[in-house]
């Protein structure tokens, strides 16, 4: 399907990038009990390194998809972000192609830059990003009026 918005999660990639995640940190995403799992600050802490092996393995534009991904996840659990994983993270908000050719997707890129810039290595923060379901009613509406 591709993306189906510039947000950083707004993609079949960057999604591809956190199922791998959860199988690495071996979580279930979407559990029997229903509803959606979450990873841990300690989920990802245990598993940085294969994590980080994981992404390093990929094509090389897509690289920074999934530390961007990575990035998400980290501040979204309240994981402490080593201080030598921190240029890497950046360089994936600078890096980003599409970034480059578009204003909103740079705008995405930036805003997620000036979280992780603000992340505290403890504090949760939520970078928000629409999902289909939500850019195709914002379409629909749009055609409708």
């Amino acid at each position: 399907m591709g993306w189906w918005s510039t947000d950083i999660l707004g993609g079949d990639t960057p999604l591809d990038f956190e199922d791998a995640i959860f199988v690495i940190c071996e979580v279930e995403k979407f559990p029997e009990s229903g509803g959606r799992a979450d990873l841990t600050a300690e989920d990802l802490t245990n598993n940085l390194s294969d994590i980080i092996t994981m992404i390093e393995g990929v094509r090389f534009g897509e690289k920074y998809i999934g530390f961007q991904v990575l990035s998400v996840l980290m501040m979204k659990a309240g994981a402490p972000i080593p201080e030598s994983l921190f240029p890497t993270l950046e360089d994936a908000c600078f890096m980003d192609e599409w970034a480059k050719e578009s204003d909103e997707r740079k705008e995405a890129t930036d805003g997620l830059l000036a979280a992780l810039r603000a992340y505290d290595n403890q504090t949760p923060i939520i970078v928000r990003s629409r999902g289909l379901f939500e850019v195709m009613a914002e379409k629909l509406g749009n055609t409708n009026n």
